[in-house]
């Protein structure tokens, strides 16, 4: 494991001692640590069983919020994997809890984020919600988009998986069929985090935010805004300084739910059925 950072660090250029090599906290998924040499200090994901484009994937999604000015830490170096795991080597941001002193600057962030705009929905190459494959598939139409590229992509894996009720899967695609006049509006085409939980996002010690962890796609803003709203994690401040910069179209407290939908069947596939009351609720109150 320490061979591996060492062999990421070097390839950087840096060759001064490795003064420090601590794990941290840093999610479900992969192993995370915190290294400090004698010139600079690094972020590490280490994975042992992703696909081998699993980090390529987040690299391109920081690179491209970075190259439309949102703050994210910078992406250094790919590791590919050996016998044993792949290294992915960032910029260390030195963070503090968050202290609601820069929420604000936050909902100005999230905002500055979705004013980035295309013509077209998705974006040209798949990449993961959590551990599972995010299709990606470009086109015109966001509807037909989210219907099967986000809830009939994760609606196939948890039928294979077996973790997907035949009454479920009866009711998603009734709501699948119905899901151009449920959401009932044709937005802008925003360039999305796509993976904005509260914990994908952390306060520096300079007093700035930055979002870290991107699924990144074109599509709804609205979608990343339902996630904020699904487990927590913002505040008031957040949500009022979004709204001056960017105010929501009408209508988007009645989709929200539509768009949780696809977070929390994610949800079901990863963690099992604690999710599975919420989906039902859901389901059942766009289909009956």
């Amino acid at each position: 494991m320490k061979s591996a950072i060492e062999e990421a660090v070097r390839a950087t250029g840096d060759v001064t001692p490795i003064d420090k090599c601590e794990a941290v906290s840093g999610g479900s998924i992969n192993d995370t640590f915190y290294i400090k040499t004698g010139s600079q200090e690094y972020f590490a994901k280490l994975n042992r069983s992703a696909p081998e484009d699993f980090f390529d994937a987040e690299e391109k999604g920081l690179r491209l919020l970075e190259q439309n000015g949102i703050r994210v830490p910078k992406p250094l170096i790919i590791l590919p994997r050996d016998q044993t795991e792949m290294v992915f080597l960032m910029e260390w941001i030195p963070s503090v809890p968050s202290s609601g002193k820069v929420d604000r600057a936050l909902g100005s962030l999230v905002a500055e984020m979705h004013q980035k705009k295309a013509s077209s929905v998705g974006l040209g190459e798949s990449n993961y919600i959590g551990e599972l494959h995010q299709p990606n598939h470009e086109g015109r139409d966001w509807v037909s988009f989210f219907r099967d590229h986000r809830l009939g992509a994760i609606q196939k894996i948890a039928v294979e998986k077996g973790i997907l009720s035949q009454e479920r899967n009866n009711q998603l695609d009734k709501l699948k069929d119905n899901l151009s006049s449920l959401l009932g509006h044709n937005p802008d085409i925003s360039l999305l985090h796509g993976d904005l939980w509260g914990g994908n996002w952390l306060e520096s010690e300079s007093g700035k935010p930055y979002l870290i962890d991107p699924a990144v796609y074109y599509g709804d803003r609205e979608v990343d805004i339902a996630f904020t709203y699904l487990f927590g994690g913002y505040s008031t401040d957040f949500y009022e300084q979004y709204k001056v910069d960017y105010p929501l179209q009408n209508g988007w407290k009645e989709r929200m739910p539509i768009y949780q939908l696809y977070y929390l069947l994610v949800h079901l596939v990863l963690f099992g059925e604690s999710y599975g009351s919420a989906v039902d609720r859901i389901l059942k109150r766009y289909t009956t």
